[in-house]
């Protein structure tokens, strides 16, 4: 099972990297939208995702014999999630924090434009205090990890209680009553 779990895993944060560039390069030559870069950003984080379920599909069919529990599916895609999740946290904590360190800046800037449409100037004040001191956070790169962390984690959650759900199987229940002939 380690060896699955590696190979899958790394395939996953392999993913995960290749992802977060060509999601970098899109962003940065077509200039979307905060909005759409997030989501861009969320699937470019899931799409890698796929490999947990196929990890856990080559355990059941090749290690197990056609059959898995879930949560034994369940436990080899937490498993797997832990390494994309890792990879993840520190390419993302590196690009904020060394190659475009105002990312979170220009974020909050955007949000803060938006919150300033919808709320009243005393709920306003108290939002840029909020976001200046998360800001302050977020430029810490030991709390950005784990913020990011926890991010893939619960994401990581979602897709490997999704991957269990769809490639466990039941083993084949076997009859073991006697076969009882009647005479007639």
């Amino acid at each position: 099972m380690k060896k699955i779990v590696w190979r899958y895993g790394l395939y996953a944060g392999i993913g995960e990297f290749v992802t977060f560039v060509l999601v970098w390069l899109l962003i940065d030559i077509t200039h979307v939208s905060h909005k759409i870069q997030g989501g861009i950003g969320y699937i470019a984080i899931l799409c890698p995702m796929v490999f947990v379920y196929f990890g856990i599909r080559y355990y059941r069919d090749v290690m197990s014999g056609g059959s898995i529990s879930f949560l034994r599916a369940l436990k080899i895609a937490m498993l797997i999630i832990t390494i994309p999740a890792v990879s993840y946290s520190i390419i993302e904590t590196v690009y904020v924090i060394y190659i475009d360190p105002h990312f979170y800046e220009n974020i909050a800037s955007y949000d803060l434009g938006e919150y300033r449409k919808i709320m009243s100037p005393a709920q306003y004040a108290a939002k840029v205090k909020e976001v200046n001191a998360q800001l302050i956070m977020l430029k810490n790169p030991w709390m950005n990890f784990m913020g990011m962390i926890a991010t893939m984690a619960a994401l990581g959650t979602i897709s490997a209680v999704i991957s269990a759900l769809l490639a466990f199987r039941k083993s084949p229940k076997v009859d073991v009553s006697p076969q009882v002939a009647t005479a007639r």
